[in-house]
């Protein structure tokens, strides 16, 4: 959910994807350039008000922001990454990538957004046909990422951004959203909280019905990262916990699955990992298995019936595909600790690129589009597919066609967030009128 370069699937794209790859991995841009573009920059911090970083004649400089229109210099999050604050592992000012890589600060850097009507909730997105808007609450741009625990009273917590560190708040009940004066605890593990900006935070966080899940990775490849375990109830210390190249996370009672290179003292290549929580020590299982040849680490969701959605990237374009598991074939896997070959399950047919998912009822939601020129995610709209268990529990899951939730009439209002709450889905929205949770549900 993020301005995240190695997603980027045009072949036409495909050099300045090396370039930028090779930049995080080594850690710099060779030959003595501070930058190839303003990806490279992501590590400069927060730039003042009214102006990006940019890289102009191969050093980082700052530029000011020329939107036109009547909203110039009043969008909602126009300097910093709308819904991140400042991305260190993202776009880092190019846009403002809102989690899902579209550029809300800008409005798609057209200068007509100004004018144009917006629903006070949506915006200029459009309500698709079997779906309504429940309640809608602001949220701050600073939240990366939001979770739900389980009803009919729902606590969300949120994963925080900022130029010093990845910590964990508690948002309130809903609909009362509102980020806490203090954090939980930090993600960042001790030996990484003095450097801060080396670190990439993963776009997830995660509830087992007790603890918080939330990663980060760091340079390399595969890339160090680790995960951490937090009890809001501050029942236990966090615990922190090897997970490289981890990428996205969800949870059910009592484990984690985490989609990324490996977990504690188990590694065996990209694939999903569970985390069992239910006694300490934890035991790490590799539940998921990928291909042979994967371009990264992909997507999970997990439907209210308990089918979990996983999925990757694919090898030179980089293009998200995810596949429908049954519950029952990953309790199977942890029993066995013998993993689902991912390819053998029923595949979403997602139709393009997708930068973000989540459970939405018995189905999962997933905001579709695919990288442009300026390396935003464009999101041409949120979408559903129900998940129905096959029948006498043998059968396969089967996997609905797709059915349009919200479509982007235009890049004047972003979709920068998926989550679930409980069968409803939350979509995290920002346009000049600022940041907002909107709870959608099925039915008129």
């Amino acid at each position: 959910m993020r301005t995240d370069m190695k997603r980027m699937g045009t072949k036409g794209q495909r050099a300045a994807l090396m370039g930028a790859l090779l930049a995080v991995v080594l850690g710099g841009t060779g030959c003595g350039e501070e930058c190839v573009d303003a990806f490279d920059c992501r590590d400069k911090g927060t730039p003042p008000e009214g102006q990006v970083w940019a890289c102009v004649e191969e050093k980082c400089s700052q530029v000011e922001i020329s939107i036109g229109g009547d909203d110039a210099g009043t969008d909602a999050g126009t300097n910093t990454d709308a819904g991140t604050g400042t991305d260190a592992g993202t776009d880092a000012g190019t846009g403002t990538d809102g989690g899902t890589g579209s550029d809300a600060g800008t409005d798609g850097g057209t200068a007509s957004c100004g004018p144009l009507p917006r629903e006070a909730v949506l915006g200029t997105l459009q309500l698709q046909t079997g779906f309504s808007v429940a309640e809608s609450a602001p949220l701050s741009t600073e939240v990366i990422a939001v979770v739900s625990t389980p009803g009919p009273t729902y606590s969300l917590f949120g994963l925080r951004q900022t130029t010093t560190g990845r910590d964990v708040f508690s948002l309130g009940t809903w609909p009362d959203v509102k980020l806490a004066d203090a954090a939980l605890d930090t993600v960042l593990a001790p030996a990484d909280r003095a450097n801060a900006a080396g670190t990439f935070p993963s776009y997830f966080l995660a509830h087992d019905g007790t603890r918080l899940l939330a990663g980060y990775t760091k340079s390399g490849s595969p890339a160090p990262g680790s995960v951490a375990l937090v009890d809001p109830a501050a029942r236990d210390a966090t615990d922190y916990v090897n997970a490289p190249d981890n990428y996205t996370a969800v949870g059910t009672t009592d484990a984690f699955f985490i989609n990324g290179g490996g977990l504690d003292t188990v590694s065996e290549g990209k694939g999903v990992y569970a985390l069992v929580t239910s006694a300490k020590p934890y035991a790490a299982v590799k539940v998921v298995s990928f291909p042979a040849q994967v371009g990264a680490s992909g997507f999970s969701a997990i439907a209210a019936n308990g089918i979990a959605v996983f999925g990757y990237a694919l090898p030179d374009t980089y293009v998200n595909v995810a596949h429908a598991v049954a519950n029952a074939k990953l309790g199977e896997a942890l029993a066995s600790r013998t993993p689902v070959v991912l390819t053998d399950e029923p595949k979403v047919d997602v139709g393009t690129d997708f930068n973000a998912a989540a459970g939405f009822g018995n189905g999962v939601a997933v905001a579709r589009g695919a990288y442009g020129a300026s390396f935003n995610f464009e999101v041409t709209d949120v979408s559903r597919f129900s998940l129905t268990p096959g029948l006498g529990g043998g059968q396969p899951v089967s996997v609905g066609t797709r059915e349009p939730v919200l479509n982007a009439a235009d890049a004047c209002t972003a979709v920068d967030l998926l989550s679930s709450l409980g069968s409803d889905l939350l979509v995290g929205v920002t346009d000049v009128n600022g940041r907002r949770l909107v709870r959608i549900r099925q039915g008129q």
